[in-house]
């Protein structure tokens, strides 16, 4: 089975330079985009089997760029994992409406998101699977 593909789209560097060596160790293949028009520009030469998209970025915002991936064809099916900062049930719940799969608020727990995040994809063959 080939490895899961995961997009990471933050502009946080540091924080994505972690997750990517995170999902890395987990046997996925990683690249990273810095907001959501090089999201956009990255996803359909990589396809990835998740998206981690963070809400808060320059020139194009996460709720946005979930938005546009929903409304293709080709990103329909991509799990969207949505993060910010700036939690709370409103924001949320906007990013659900957006078409996100799930919302994880800012501080998170590396590992324990990690797992959450595999646990939403497709069967793949990793993690014992």
């Amino acid at each position: 089975m080939s490895s899961p593909a995961v997009l990471i789209v933050d502009d946080e560097e540091p924080l994505a330079r972690i997750l990517a060596f995170a999902f890395q160790n987990e046997g996925c293949v990683v690249d990273v985009a810095t907001d959501g028009i090089d999201c956009m520009n990255r996803i359909s030469r990589f396809e990835p089997t998740v998206v981690l998209m963070d809400i808060m970025m320059p020139r194009l915002d996460g709720l946005e760029t979930i938005r546009l991936l929903r409304q293709n064809r080709a990103h329909r099916d991509i799990v969207i994992v949505a993060m910010s900062a700036r939690g709370g049930v409103e924001l949320e719940a906007m990013t659900m409406a957006a078409g996100a799969d799930l919302f994880v608020p800012k501080p998170f727990e590396i590992g324990k998101t990690i797992d959450t995040v595999l646990g939403l994809m497709p069967a793949t063959g990793t993690r014992g699977d």
